[in-house]
Formats: structure tokens, sequence, C-alpha cells
């Protein structure tokens, strides 16, 4: 009841002031994403220019650091002061190192520092309903574990065109977690991926120690001389074989196929391999061949540019980017001329059986199959996936 309608006189004694909790100033939160720059971050989140200018003097001057060591991924927070001003910058680079700068009248006070990290592991299950991508997203993990799960598998199935609603993932895998609960991937350990018509697992194994590589359920590697494809593409825009060519309007053998994509797409290596020829090369416009071993060799045609580094000469693993997609040469649009020789003669891509790796035997495979149903019992998503079939070993055989 309000105090003037009482028959109290005397107004009431007002509640004594309590100092409000200190407020936490705001902060912006940023990750650098593949083909962006800092510059291009800060001025997404409008900051001054003239502070850039300052922190870029600062950090180029600061010991152990450069800015060249920026990658995707690296983890930038921004502290304002609660006026809305710039505080301070703490940003990630390498592996395990921070630059701290801490903002001083129009200059920076910078220090490199390392990152704390604590290995953990994680476990993840989850089904698509749109893409694979926005499966682990809504998850709770980074999606960008698409990426490694693709270079894991890459010679089973085509992680950009063979999955659909309805599939389903299992991940077992290792992290390095920071204070802030973000991780960079050390290892993806198990996966399971249910399709609509087939199972397909994979296990990470040494049989040395050392050198480590993925199998699947019985043993067999994973590991195909040369990817599926070689690129995140939307649609095959022309298949190997005869055809009315696009630009030349008469008909020719397509010695390839036409995988669209955006320009700019990375294009990877898809086998180990030395690049023979890297430039421009006639109606494939900008161009690099890759050669594997005696038998095989590799081509990609119509860059819209080629990787720093990629020259002839160069040795490239599986996976590397080695260009970018565009539209030099005779094409209509944006897209990946990918070709593919066997003993000096074109076959096509995407029915030629690609070699494997020898599969594990003996003891090797005794310690596989313990590991693979350790793995399995990790993860509970693995065992209501997968039915467990004992696998008979014999001795040293």
């Amino acid at each position: 009841m309000a105090w003037w309608l009482t028959s109290d006189p005397a107004p009431p004694v007002p509640p004594p002031v309590v100092a409000a909790a200190p407020v936490m100033p705001p902060a912006i939160v940023d990750t650098l994403e593949s083909g962006e720059t800092f510059s291009d971050l800060w001025q997404d989140h409008e900051l001054d220019p003239a502070d850039l200018q300052a922190l870029v003097e600062a950090g180029s001057s600061t010991p152990d650091f450069s800015w060249r060591r920026l990658r995707p991924g690296s983890q930038v927070l921004i502290s304002l002061t609660p006026e809305g001003a710039l505080g301070g910058i703490d940003l990630e680079f390498g592996r395990d190192h921070r630059l701290v700068a801490d903002k001083r009248g129009e200059g920076f006070r910078t220090r490199v520092v390392e990152t704390s990290f604590v290995r953990q592991r994680r476990q993840v299950s989850t089904c698509i309903e749109s893409s694979f991508w926005e499966a682990l997203s809504e998850a709770g993990e980074d999606p960008a574990l698409v990426l490694t799960l693709a270079q894991i598998m890459g010679g089973q199935i085509d992680f950009y065109s063979d999955l659909r609603a309805g599939d389903c993932v299992a991940l077992a895998f290792t992290v390095d977690e920071r204070p802030d609960e973000s991780y960079r991937l050390a290892s993806i350990d198990a996966v399971v991926l249910e399709l609509a018509d087939r199972t397909y697992e994979a296990y990470r194994f040494s049989s040395d120690g050392e050198k480590f590589d993925y199998y699947d359920a019985e043993g067999q590697t994973l590991k195909r001389r040369f990817l599926r494809s070689p690129l995140k593409f939307t649609r095959i825009s022309s298949r190997f074989g005869m055809r009315m060519h696009p630009v030349l309007r008469r008909r020719r053998h397509h010695n390839g196929v036409d995988y669209a994509a955006p320009t700019g797409t990375p294009v990877q290596a898809s086998g180990d391999g030395v690049v023979v020829r890297a430039g421009r090369f006639g109606g494939y416009g900008i161009y690099v061949r890759l050669q594997h071993g005696r038998q095989y060799m590799t081509a990609y045609g119509h860059l819209s540019r080629i990787a720093s580094g990629i020259r002839p000469g160069t040795r490239v693993q599986q996976g590397n980017v080695i260009g970018f997609v565009g539209s030099t040469g005779l094409a209509t649009g944006p897209h990946l001329d990918y070709s593919f020789m066997r003993n000096g003669k074109y076959v096509d891509p995407l029915s030629v059986s690609l070699p494997t790796a020898e599969p594990l035997d003996g003891q090797a495979h005794v310690a596989f199959i313990a590991l693979r149903d350790i793995q399995r019992r990790r993860l509970p998503a693995l065992r209501m996936l997968v039915v467990e079939q004992p696998i008979e070993v014999s001795d040293g055989q």
C-alpha cells in the first residue's frame, strides 16, 4: 500500500542506496574465416582504422610474432571500455600462442603469451536434416569437422554429393580445449556413418606407434591413393565422354569431369605427387598437372589462380590446396575440369578403380581389432548404429 494512503503521517524511510554491481566491459569475440584478412574483420566491426594501423605497427615490432602466422580459425577477442572505446586485443596465432595488445594512449603495448590448452576426449552423434555442416553445428560442435572427415573417408564416399537427409554420424574425437571451452581438433579417433543403404566405419590406428592411418571395421585401410573428388562442388556439369563443347560448339571427347563450383573454391591434390606443369595451357586456361608415381597423372583446369608455392618440381600431399576454381580458358562459367590418366591414357575419374595400400595382417590386425572394440565402447552411439560382428583372426595370419 502506498504511504500516502496510510494513517501514518510520516513518510517512509527510503531504502539504503546499494551500489550497482560492477558491469563487465563489453567485448567482441570473432574468428578469422578462410579468405578473410584481419583488416576485413576489423572493418566488419566498424572499428577505428587509426587503431588498426597502430596495432599493425606494434605487432610487427613484437618479437616472436608475425602477421603472416594468422590462419583461418584464429580466434580474436577485442575488449572495449564501458564507454565503448577500444581497450585491447587478444589474438590467437600459430598453434599455441597469442598476441596480447593493451591500448596505451594512441598506441599499444604488446606481448606474446603461450595459449593454455587442456586435452579432452569428446563424442557426438547427430543426423542430417538439411546438411552435414548444419547438423554438427546444431549439435554444438565445430562444423569444420566435416572437412577432416572428408579427408579421412574421401576414398569411400563423396561428402559433398552422397549424403542425404536422414543419414546419421557418430564421432569420437580428441581436442585441445581452450579456457573458454572452444577447441582445436587434435584427432578424429572413430567414425560411424550410417547412410540409407550402407554403414561406413573408420578407426584411427598405428601399427608402429608413429604413423597413424584410418581403417574400416575389418582392418582394411581407408587411404586411397586418390580422392574421389578434389573439391567441394555444387554439381557435376559435364561428364567424361563425347559431348557438345559449350564454347567451340562441336562434338568432341571430354577427357575429364567438370565440377561446377564458385570462383575461389579451393582445389586439392587428389593424391601424393609432384607438380609437372603449373601455368596457362591452351583451352584449359590456368592449369596444374601432377605426376603420381610412374602410372598415374591428374590434371586441374580452368583455375582462377594457382596456390602459393605450387610450381614444377614441387612435391604435394593428398589434400594440399594446389589452386582455386575459376573460368579461365575455354569456359562458360566457374568450374574445375578434372582429368585422370593411367599409363598415359585418360580414364573416367568417376568410375576408375582407385588403388589402395595393403591391409593390416598378423599381430597388427589383432591389435587393431582390440582398439576398434575399445573405441566402440567409448561411444554409446557407435554401439547403437553398429552390430558388432566378431572377426576370426588366425594366429600370425
